[in-house]
């Protein structure tokens, strides 16, 4: 066996214990989150002034399973960062990597941005406007399942979509994206996320004005910080 396969190997083998300490985190989180959930669901369910119905034991099984599994996916994520830090770090220099570092903190916080503006602007609006256009056509109950099946719909999208400056920033530092490539498909960028925005929304053009200008203006963010990157970095390479 030649160097060169005995470098794949140990990739490979670094790659499995990454993705199996990934793998125990997320179990762990979702056990602890299991227990959370009773919390998590009040918390959520804040604003009704009386106790949502449901249809069964099934139904009560799947809210606990749904809030743990969005508990654990949230906790999993910096987690599963700081492991693809880990893993690319022998490869960079020690400034680099500390750098880098810095992208782990910004994964959570994003992510947590994007599901607070997705629980408390985008779902209360939709709710509106659904609830509006069943105004004197049908008697409403909410149960809890489909509250939270709403809730985790219309937020958890954002939460990922609020990653993208984060994950533009990080290609930008490996030198794997650039500003110019965002710009050159911006058009392109523009109609994918206003078709999400379309497709997470009813057919209202306030509820689509509510979700497409949010998400164009942090594909705007993601070409700024594309751009302010390439220049810190061509400054450096200017006075090496």
């Amino acid at each position: 066996m030649d160097k060169k396969e005995e470098t794949v190997i140990e990739h490979l083998q670094e790659l499995r214990k990454r993705l199996i300490y990934l793998l125990a985190f997320f179990l762990l989180s979702f056990c602890l989150s299991f227990v959370w959930a009773p919390i998590i669901y009040r918390f959520l369910t804040s604003q009704f002034h009386q106790k949502l119905l449901v249809l069964g034991p099934n139904d009560i099984l799947w809210i606990y399973i749904s809030l743990a599994n969005l508990s654990a996916i949230s906790f999993t994520i910096p987690f599963a960062s700081y492991q693809i830090w880990l893993y690319i770090k022998p490869a960079l220099k020690k400034k680099e990597a500390n750098l880098l570092l810095l992208y782990v903190p910004a994964v959570f916080l994003c992510f947590m941005a994007g599901l607070a503006f997705g629980f408390f602007l985008v779902t209360p609006s939709l709710l509106k406007v659904l609830l509006s256009l069943g105004d004197n056509l049908f008697k409403t109950q909410i149960t809890a399942q489909n509250y939270i099946s709403f809730v985790l719909y219309t937020s958890l999208p954002l939460a990922f979509v609020f990653e993208l400056p984060v994950l533009v920033a990080f290609l930008t530092s490996l030198g794997l994206l650039s500003s110019g490539f965002l710009k050159k498909y911006r058009r392109y960028a523009y109609f994918i996320l206003i078709v999400l925005a379309v497709i997470l929304t009813p057919a209202d053009l306030v509820s689509d004005l509510l979700m497409s200008v949010p998400l164009l203006l942090i594909y705007e963010m993601s070409i700024f910080l594309s751009s302010l990157i390439e220049r810190k970095r061509g400054r450096k390479n200017g006075n090496s």
